[in-house]
């Protein structure tokens, strides 16, 4: 069911452990944990996060991002940090890109785009938490979009139920809520369509069910798109390894 942490110097954090698995068991706690920025942290934090067992930092942030808020364990010694943008550059400059987002109208409309415009960075990350030692955070700046995407997919290649991965994703604006007063603030002083950046803050269960059902309706299954990815069944048996618990 997800445990929230309380870590000074992020928010919206919480360890994906405790959902239950439709075929039988339910995820171990302390393997995937999923988070806001990790920009701030003071010292007895980043000390609160190894104690917990960290060992992997996958930030999903784009390069501009990590120049002007760099990540606190980005020369870390001790925990394995590495940027793998689920859009990038690259992609943003692209014609594909901007097109697509003229078009988004709404939020699922935007994840969809996601998926259908970052397979190769999609295939990476999920490629890296297969890869690479527990406990692992993933996190972006708000830690619900591009790291909703990314624990949608795996919760869900995993066997939880969507109403559980849905249930989850919705925590988040609660969560951001100092955020979103800032965007709304910006918002009004830079004219900026107010609907458009309530759009963007919510975190509504529908959003990541019609997100998850797009998949299948275009693939076939999680694991099919997966695949689209270049993710293979030895990526998710190693994932599944370590983070699905079976019954007793």
């Amino acid at each position: 069911m997800a445990y929230p942490l309380t870590i000074d110097g992020t928010y919206n954090v919480r360890d994906l452990g405790g959902f239950p698995i439709e075929s039988g068991g339910v995820t171990r706690k302390h393997v995937l944990v999923r988070a806001g920025n990790l920009d701030k942290l003071p010292t007895g934090s980043q000390k609160q996060l190894v104690t917990y067992g960290l060992k992997t930092v996958i930030d999903l942030r784009d390069e501009w991002e990590i120049k002007d808020y760099p990540n606190v364990f980005a020369q870390s010694e001790t925990v394995t940090y590495l940027n793998l943008p689920l859009v990038g550059e690259q992609t943003i400059d692209s014609d594909t890109w901007q097109i697509w987002k003229d078009k988004a109208a709404q939020l699922h409309d935007i994840y969809i785009g996601y998926l259908e415009n970052c397979q190769r960075q999609i295939g990476t990350i999920i490629g890296a938490i297969a890869e690479n030692t527990p406990t692992t955070i993933i996190h972006c700046y708000a830690g619900k979009d591009r790291t909703g995407i990314i624990t949608a997919l795996v919760l869900a290649a995993m066997g939880v139920p969507d109403a559980y991965i849905a249930e989850d994703y919705s925590r988040s604006h609660a969560q951001i809520s100092h955020l979103i007063d800032t965007w709304r603030q910006y918002a009004i002083e830079n004219n900026i369509d107010m609907k458009q950046i309530e759009r963007d803050a919510s975190s509504n269960a529908e959003t990541i069910l019609k997100t998850l059902a797009h998949v299948r309706g275009q693939y076939g299954s999680i694991a099919d798109y997966l695949a689209a990815c270049s993710i293979t069944d030895a990526h998710l048996a190693s994932i599944r390894s370590r983070f699905v618990q079976d019954d007793a």
